[in-house]
């Protein structure tokens, strides 16, 4: 039984299903905590004025490629470390923790030191605001809710297939 677990664990690791359910989940969470930060805080324009465009298309679009490359990150950590054998409810769990860690160090340090340097600023530092916790938050759940999803959704197929193809005792 651990062999098989251990090789249909093994096949649901492909680089394409990695890095494709990586990326569909970056752009989800990068959608729903999105949401918040243009309708609630206000903040695309700040996202925007990051690479001096300050409008809400620039920080819709910037916003959208962090959140993949983070996603790409998360991949990266799970897929090389032993919470690759989490499940779904693990995968959630690992990604809000993911999005308290973002929170902290990308929003808490390095955005409010890019948007100072840039003349977007002035801003705090650190910069921690409970809405910042929220939307981070929102963004390592639904990434480790559709990460998650799509790795063991693979991987219970494949262990479904491994079931059917071995012959009858």
């Amino acid at each position: 039984m651990s062999t098989e677990t251990q090789e249909s664990t093994a096949m649901s690791w492909t680089p394409t299903r990695l890095w494709g359910s990586a990326i569909a989940g970056g752009l989800v969470a990068g959608v729903g905590m999105g949401l918040i930060m243009h309708f609630v805080m206000g903040a695309m324009p700040l996202i925007g004025a990051l690479v001096g465009q300050p409008t809400v298309l620039a920080g819709w679009i910037l916003h959208m490629l962090i959140s993949v490359v983070f996603a790409l990150t998360f991949a990266a950590i799970v897929a090389r470390t032993s919470f690759r054998e989490y499940g779904l409810v693990g995968m959630i769990g690992l990604g809000a923790a993911y999005g308290i860690v973002l929170e902290i160090v990308a929003a808490g340090f390095v955005l409010p030191l890019w948007a100072n340097a840039v003349g977007a600023g002035p801003l705090p530092v650190p910069f921690l605001v409970p809405m910042g916790f929220l939307t981070h938050i929102v963004f390592g759940v639904l990434l480790g809710a559709v990460f998650g999803y799509a790795v063991t959704r693979d991987r219970t197929a494949s262990m479904a297939e491994k079931r059917t193809e071995r012959p009858a005792a």
